[in-house]
């Protein structure tokens, strides 16, 4: 985006009430996104009964097949005993069935049911009819930049990947990663 288009972009947020000391913080500014894609991507999968965890349990089984009932968790950022909660949420509702894994009898792989592959794909429609709405004012370039940049600081070496990967051990390994301990500078 060029300089002239920037500032009236930021010119038309500070219009809106956004004050313009946050709306120059990329923090800001990726975090109220967060939220408002949340909320529309609930608000496209609310009719299916879904929320928006077990939209995106059922969109990674429908992408990426059965998955190890250990590896959920660390892949949906959530600890085992949610993990669980949610698994018999939408097993109870007929989605998915648990499978002894072939390879470790001792655990289970999450397997989608015909009804929730069809669920899964009737999602997949009403989230991307929602994303068409959401993004409708990038252009395919934009939008497909914005996905490398936020997919970039989530994969290359940096203290948001190193974050998400520190979470996602942890949740794999222990559960849910310690809270960090914030020091007090001393007076």
């Amino acid at each position: 985006m060029g300089e002239r288009r920037r500032q009236e972009v930021q010119e038309r947020c500070t219009a809106e009430g956004y004050p313009e000391a946050l709306i120059t913080c990329p923090d800001f500014v990726l975090s109220t996104l967060a939220v408002s894609v949340t909320h529309l991507v609930e608000t496209a999968i609310e009719p299916l009964g879904l929320r928006m965890r077990h939209y995106r349990l059922l969109r990674m089984l429908l992408g990426s097949g059965p998955q190890r009932q250990s590896a959920v968790g660390a892949a949906l950022g959530i600890d085992r005993t949610s993990v669980v909660a949610l698994i018999d949420e939408i097993e109870a509702g007929g989605l998915v069935r648990r499978e002894r894994d072939p390879e470790d009898r001792r655990a289970y792989v999450v397997v989608l049911t015909a009804k929730g592959r069809r669920a899964a794909q009737r999602a997949v429609e009403s989230v991307s009819v929602a994303e068409a709405a959401m993004f409708g004012p990038l252009t395919v370039t934009e939008k497909n930049n914005l996905q490398n940049l936020a997919t970039r600081l989530l994969a290359e070496r940096g203290p948001i990947a190193d974050r998400h990967r520190e979470e996602s051990l942890s949740l794999r390994e222990r559960g849910p990663a310690p809270p960090r301990v914030r020091r007090r500078p001393r007076a």
